[in-house]
């Protein structure tokens, strides 16, 4: 390979990872926990409400509990997402009319509902902490923010790509090799490219289909205006993507025994309960149910039927039989992407390769730094810059996160805004620390601080569940629910972690490279 153009893309991987080292940080690591982001919603919700025992009412009692206390808007759309073994409660999005002079523009109440007693548990936002871990993963929670993390991880692909380029002679031939009596660069080199190597068709995979997921918007405009001349109606059609839309009739109906009817054939014919449904003019002649939901058994078997509830025609249908392939391609991505194709361990086996990428990020940034300390000339400010940022932009996410399951924990069930109050306590710890990490020269000393903080936040909320909730965890126990623990497992492990890293560096006599400030001039040859 010529050595001009493996120089220059050394020096384009170098740039470009540390330009988005930062935000790269944010999608790993919201989106490694976020593989268990039903879980934590367990977490947060049931030791509040553990779910009724005994046999669940029928779905079309759902519907009626679910509207029967909010003006619902008939001529929109109801959708139910039916509970699964690792969330049992429904959750319900229903179509609200606003009053007059309504100061929210939000037109529906979105609520959590026992599938056996019927009571509505909560509204989905009151514990939103699992949903903004997963929503800062794909879109930061800001607006247009899925085409920042788009260009981001394209990005990440060059940075994946460039890599191999760099390392393809030595790839095989010293993943085994490590430099354990050479000076810290080289070991930084080694680690990087050891965990580059081990996780790179997983790195791969979510490159490739984070992509897809965040910059398809840009493909579909681009489609719409080029080959369908502009009829993106069209375009999503044939892409398998449907929205039907009755005309309302004004002649009342009473679909509920049609719902449950359907729902029941759906079971029958496809081994397995509808993952949703949607009910589009409900109430009237012109209704209609859209269902969605898999065949039993399949790795990729997605099923979409749109059926009249006045005669039962079938208005559309999409099956493995009469399979539409942009959807189903879609639906192997996201499959994969999510990890939703076994149980578990498989999770975990993808939460420890998400954390890998955590720290091939920082070992990259920490190469970049000792490589300018090495040179003859190197820009104090400008290392000292990137310390900052680095520290800033991972440890201050690990510690927010921290101080958000705590208040998550802690806040009153009944408070006013719960959900801002979690989501402001996240910003403010980031945006602190961020301040911290670039004022505070002794970095080494902030870091120290900040894990010691983790680690006690998350020891603080396992105190605080088994002062407020041992009793109803110790009866979900019995019941055969172990997401509570088993979060409380993960917070734990991480806690400890958190404060043996912090004590394993204090301990030592010369900090990591990212934490030595360089307040020296560099020295002369």
């Amino acid at each position: 390979m010529n050595k001009q153009f493996l120089k220059r893309i050394t020096e384009a991987h170098s740039w470009l990872g540390l330009i988005i080292s930062g935000l790269l940080f944010i999608v790993f690591f919201t989106g490694s926990i976020s593989l268990f982001r039903n879980e934590i919603a367990f977490w947060s919700i049931l030791p509040h409400h553990a779910p009724a025992q005994g046999e669940p009412l029928p779905p079309s009692e759902i519907i009626q509990l679910a509207i029967k206390d909010y003006p619902f808007n008939a001529k929109e759309h109801l959708t139910l997402v039916s509970p699964t073994l690792a969330f049992p409660f429904y959750s319900v999005y229903v179509d609200i009319v606003l009053p007059e002079g309504a100061t929210s523009d939000i037109d529906y109440v979105s609520l959590l509902i026992d599938p056996v007693s019927g009571k509505t548990v909560a509204k989905i936002d009151d514990f939103y902490l699992a949903e903004f871990l997963y929503h800062l993963h794909y879109n930061l929670n800001i607006p247009y923010g899925s085409y920042i993390i788009g260009f981001v991880t394209l990005f990440f692909c060059f940075a994946l790509v460039s890599g191999i380029f760099i390392h393809a002679r030595k790839l095989f031939r010293q993943f085994f090799l490590y430099r354990t009596g050479e000076g810290k660069h080289d070991q930084l080199l080694t680690m990087h490219n050891l965990i580059g190597v081990m996780t790179l068709p997983f790195t791969l995979m979510y490159a490739i289909t984070g992509l897809i997921f965040n910059l398809v918007i840009i493909y579909q405009v681009a489609f719409a205006l080029v080959l369908y001349k502009g009829d993106q109606e069209a375009l999503l059609t044939d892409a398998g993507y449907t929205q039907p839309k009755p005309e309302w009739q004004g002649e009342p109906l009473d679909s509920q025994d049609e719902i449950d009817k359907l729902l029941a054939q759906h079971v029958q014919d496809f081994g397995q309960d509808a993952a949703a449904i949607r009910l589009y003019n409900y109430g009237d002649k012109s209704a209609l149910i859209q269902i969605y939901g898999n065949v039993s058994g399949e790795f990729v078997g997605p099923v979409e039927q749109v059926i009249a509830l006045d005669n039962g025609e079938m208005i559309f249908s999409k099956t493995p039989t009469s399979p539409n392939m942009v959807t189903i391609g879609q639906t192997v991505l996201a499959t994969l992407h999510f990890g939703d194709y076994a149980g578990i361990d498989l999770k975990l086996i993808y939460f420890l390769l998400g954390m890998g990428v955590c720290v091939l990020i920082v070992s990259g940034n920490l190469l970049w730094v000792e490589k300018r300390m090495q040179q003859r000339h190197f820009s104090v400010k400008q290392t000292s810059a990137v310390n900052s940022m680095t520290l800033g932009t991972t440890m201050g996410v690990i510690l927010a996160t921290a101080v958000a399951f705590l208040f998550e924990r802690l806040l009153p069930i009944d408070l006013l805004g719960r959900e801002n109050v979690m989501i402001a306590s996240f910003v403010i710890t980031l945006g602190l620390y961020m301040a911290l990490a670039w004022f505070i020269l002794d970095k080494s000393r902030l870091l120290f601080i900040s894990l010691v903080s983790t680690g006690a936040a998350l020891l603080l909320v396992l105190f605080s569940d088994f002062v407020l909730f041992h009793h109803q965890i110790v009866n979900l126990l019995s019941l055969d629910i172990f997401s509570v623990v088993g979060v409380q497992i993960g917070l734990a492990c991480t806690a400890i972690l958190s404060i043996t890293v912090a004590f394993s560096l204090f301990n030592k006599k010369a900090p990591p490279p990212i934490l030595a400030e360089a307040n020296s001039e560099p020295e002369l040859a």
